[in-house]
């Protein structure tokens, strides 16, 4: 461990690493180079927000068998939320990055300079382009431009605000590969890659974990401001859980509060939305399995060439579990659950999970958002659009979400209308009857809304990482532009 002064403050700064390059100042927020036996202030950088991870500088745990501590946190921006990407020394002397996103986690590590000479520029990737590396195929899940607006730790190279981050994440099952182009120049014309998987905290026997009462003390804060509770616009108080989320939609005037910084900021207002009086509120609270859920916001969703086929997303969280979503349709409520893993295979006609065969249900189309208000980990705009497929194996199902900057899948499951009812003691809940009727009427119970990630993660914070190299992480290889909808003769 190297210990110096801060050049800015005199406060003391801790260097762990002996690969860390810089060192932020957890006093003044200077940014202090280190090189040979000189450190200098090469100005500051931006304080964090205090969100619901868990994680903490100071956490540590095991992956593939190495022990890890976290060191440092990068805290990246882009044009619909937030994700962390962490930085983490081994016992071995070497880094990783953990990116950290609406709950997900990708760890993954850096490969040599030159592993990705044979990836296509940053402008050609898209969602669900194909791109092999060590002999798997992965395939594109997340594209993104990210700027760095806070920092805190120990990091590897020399970072600051307004630093962009222009990263391509993508999946193989439960593998993670991040193309990170943040650094592409003339002398350095390829990519950084970054290779790793999905994985869960306690898979990690994460030690030192912010406890539920330290995330509720401090989550959703910079240091020495208050946090934000009336809307900018209307003075309405906003049903906000601090730290939770940073996008909050004022449910009296619908309009969009961005509370990630030290003031809200009202970013649009959607004074024409139609207000939707959803079954569920803002606010209510259940025990699942023994564990409490609120809902913290929910989403009005309609098909485009269809007003009347509508359902609503309820987006629930618990300080210890994350997110989880509950959807309503006229053919009754599912419980969703966003995937950390890529199908095995999937075509216009089927979808394989786990070695379950899923058969599609309906042809591709669009959704839009038509009404939102709560609280959201990215942000929500009435109009938003998604493409989806679907798919269906019994009463599980199967779903794709894309639009142009990422693609999603999650599985749904039936919950009757009786445990919804007897979930939150709601007299209002009654049975929900499928409309006979409606032939062509599309069940999208279940079908939840990400408008994006990051998630990606990153990889979120996470959902690819920029610096996720940091953050959703890795890949390299040779990039063929297959398209994912393989005739059923592929499979």
């Amino acid at each position: 461990m190297f210990r110096t002064a801060c050049p800015s403050c005199g406060a003391e700064v801790l260097f762990r690493s002996t690969i860390s390059a810089i060192a932020v100042c957890e006093y003044c927020q200077s940014t202090v180079l280190r090189s040979a036996d000189e450190v200098k202030d090469i100005g500051k950088i931006g304080k964090v927000l205090e969100d619901y991870s868990p994680l903490q500088i100071g956490t540590s745990g095991v992956f593939a068998g190495r022990a890890f501590t976290v060191i440092g946190r990068i805290q990246l921006r882009y044009d619909a939320g937030l994700w962390n990407e962490w930085y983490v020394s081994f016992d071995d002397g070497k880094y990783g990055w953990l990116g950290d996103t609406c709950g997900q986690y990708m760890f993954t590590l850096p490969l040599p300079e030159g592993g990705a000479a044979n990836a296509p520029q940053f402008e050609y990737l898209s969602p669900e382009m194909r791109y092999e590396h060590g002999g798997r195929a992965y395939v594109v899940t997340d594209k993104r431009t990210a700027q760095c607006v806070g920092g805190q730790g120990e990091l590897p190279f020399v970072v600051g605000n307004g630093y962009v981050a222009k990263v391509v994440d993508c999946r193989s099952g439960d593998r993670f590969l991040t193309l990170d182009y943040s650094d592409v120049n003339a002398a350095k014309p390829e990519p950084q890659l970054y290779v790793g998987e999905a994985v869960e905290l306690k898979n990690l026997q994460a030690q030192l974990l912010r406890s539920d009462e330290d995330i509720q003390r401090s989550a959703g804060r910079l240091k020495g401001t208050p946090n934000v509770l009336d809307c900018p616009s209307c003075g309405n108080q906003l049903q906000y859980r601090a730290g939770v989320a940073t996008q909050i939609v004022c449910a009296a005037c619908g309009s969009e509060v961005d509370c990630s910084g030290d003031r809200a900021l009202v970013l649009s207002k959607h004074t024409e939305a139609e207000r939707y009086h959803a079954t569920l509120d803002v606010g209510d609270a259940t025990m699942i399995s023994g564990v409490s859920w609120t809902v913290i916001g929910l989403i009005e969703m309609a098909e485009t060439e269809d007003d009347d086929s509508h359902w609503t997303e309820y987006l629930l969280y618990n300080w210890q579990q994350g997110f989880q979503w509950l959807v309503e349709a006229k053919d009754g409520w599912t419980k969703v659950k966003v995937l950390n893993e890529m199908p095995e295979s999937w075509s216009d006609a089927h979808a394989t999970l786990k070695g379950q065969r899923y058969s599609k249900m309906y042809d591709s189309y669009t959704a839009k958002v038509v009404y939102a208000a709560g609280a959201f980990n990215w942000r929500v705009s009435v109009g938003d659009r998604v493409q989806l497929w679907e798919y269906q194996n019994g009463s599980e199902r199967l779903c794709k979400e894309k639009n142009n900057a990422e693609v999603v899948w999650s599985q749904a499951s039936k919950i009757s209308n009786q445990q919804i009812a007897q979930w939150f003691s709601k007299a209002k809940v009654q049975a929900i009857k499928s409309d006979e009727d409606s032939g062509d009427q599309r069940s999208m119970a279940w079908r939840y809304t990400l408008i994006l990630l990051a998630i990606n993660l990153p990889l979120v914070l996470f959902g690819g990482e920029v610096i996720e190299g940091l953050f959703w992480t890795g890949l390299a290889g040779y990039i063929l532009h297959w398209p994912l909808n393989k005739s059923d003769s592929d499979e």
